[in-house]
């Protein structure tokens, strides 16, 4: 009888070995899209480019305009953030609009901020964080509108870069008025443990004029606008290239997709970086060439959010540019809309910040 049940057992054990052999090989990427569709939607938008990376199919699926329709059903909606700086009185006006409502609606900036907000402002989740100009930092909740101070950095620089990488938000360069603390240049504030700690220094000097960018998420690298030109600063060690302008032309906003550098300028129009040939080139198919107004742009979404304020004619338009083709051969541009977002803006008004919070509850 004993003998019996281990044969049975072993020719069950074979049985289970040869049905484990045969089955497919499982992966997250084989289930239905409108199952991954429903959990990529549940993913905070920073951590997307990391999913994208993991096959083309989620690369597609992040991208698509399937996965905003799932979002919105659950509740979310993107918004967008435009900040304007008035001249006289010096006072400053937050503006939003969405996906769905191409209109520009005011929003409460806390006042009181104004003297110590004078670098970029960083947005998180639906958080935006306000550093640089002293040693505090504030933090914006955009659901509530509440506002709380964050732990104050240990050294203040002025006219120093910003940037976030994965869960950190890096400052560094700018100079440092106060003489012991001379030597630290850079400084970061992790996000998850909510402390401060020493950064790597940069290899270069880095001043910045507040228009900074970072790679999402990917190259641990920011790059900062730097007079004329653009400086990379590697997160990781420090180490700083330089990216050298596009002859003569007028340049004044950087914006990376998909870890391609992007810049407006005003005599060609938009153009990309090929790090390979170190040269710069036309994004083909667009005609936003010429404008002699403000310019701010955004990543979103793999896209390319192009922002204009025509002083003149007291206008703000927006465009969404799709962006395709090779970054080794050549780039063209779509423009998916393009609407006018407000008029009758006070000439007084000077375009400031372009953010996109993409994690956003109704």
């Amino acid at each position: 009888m004993m003998m019996r049940c281990d044969l049975k057992r072993n020719k069950l054990c074979k049985r289970m070995s040869t049905t484990a052999k045969e089955a497919p090989s499982w992966s997250f990427s084989s289930l239905p899209d409108d199952i991954i569709l429903n959990v990529i939607a549940r993913v905070p938008r920073r951590y997307h480019p990391i999913l994208s990376c993991v096959s083309k199919k989620l690369q597609s699926l992040v991208r698509s305009s399937e996965l905003q329709i799932t979002r919105s059903l659950r509740g979310k909606e993107n918004r967008f953030y435009v900040g304007f700086r008035e001249k006289y009185p010096s006072s400053y006006h937050w503006f939003t609009f969405t996906e769905s409502h191409h209109h520009l609606a005011s929003i409460r900036f806390p006042s009181f901020l104004l003297k110590s907000y004078s670098t970029t402002p960083v947005m998180v989740g639906t958080d935006i964080y306000i550093v640089g100009g002293s040693r505090n930092m504030w933090i914006l909740d955009t659901r509530s509108g509440k506002l709380r101070q964050g732990p104050k950095s240990p050294v203040f620089r002025h006219g120093a870069a910003v940037g976030l990488v994965n869960d950190k938000i890096y400052i560094f360069g700018g100079t440092c008025p106060q003489s012991c603390y001379h030597d630290i240049k850079a400084q970061a504030f992790d996000l998850n443990t909510q402390t401060w700690q020493l950064a790597p220094n940069p290899s270069m000097q880095v001043n910045s004029k507040n228009n900074s960018v970072v790679t999402p998420a990917l190259g641990r690298k920011i790059y900062v606008m730097a007079g004329t030109d653009v400086i990379v600063y590697d997160t990781r060690d420090g180490t700083c290239d330089e990216i050298i302008r596009a002859e003569d032309f007028n340049c004044k906003t950087i914006c990376v997709v998909d870890n391609v550098l992007y810049m407006y300028y005003h005599d060609v129009g938009l153009m990309w970086y090929e790090s390979k040939a170190k040269e710069w080139r036309v994004v083909h198919g667009l005609k936003f060439k010429g404008y002699s107004s403000s310019i701010k742009m955004a990543e979103y979404n793999g896209k390319l959010a192009f922002l204009w304020h025509s002083v003149n004619k007291g206008e703000v338009w927006c465009s969404m540019i799709a962006l395709y083709g090779s970054s080794n051969v050549a780039i063209r541009g779509l423009v998916e809309w393009s609407d006018r977002l407000l008029s009758d803006v006070p000439f007084s008004y000077d375009m400031k910040d372009f953010m996109v919070c993409t994690d956003y509850y109704k």
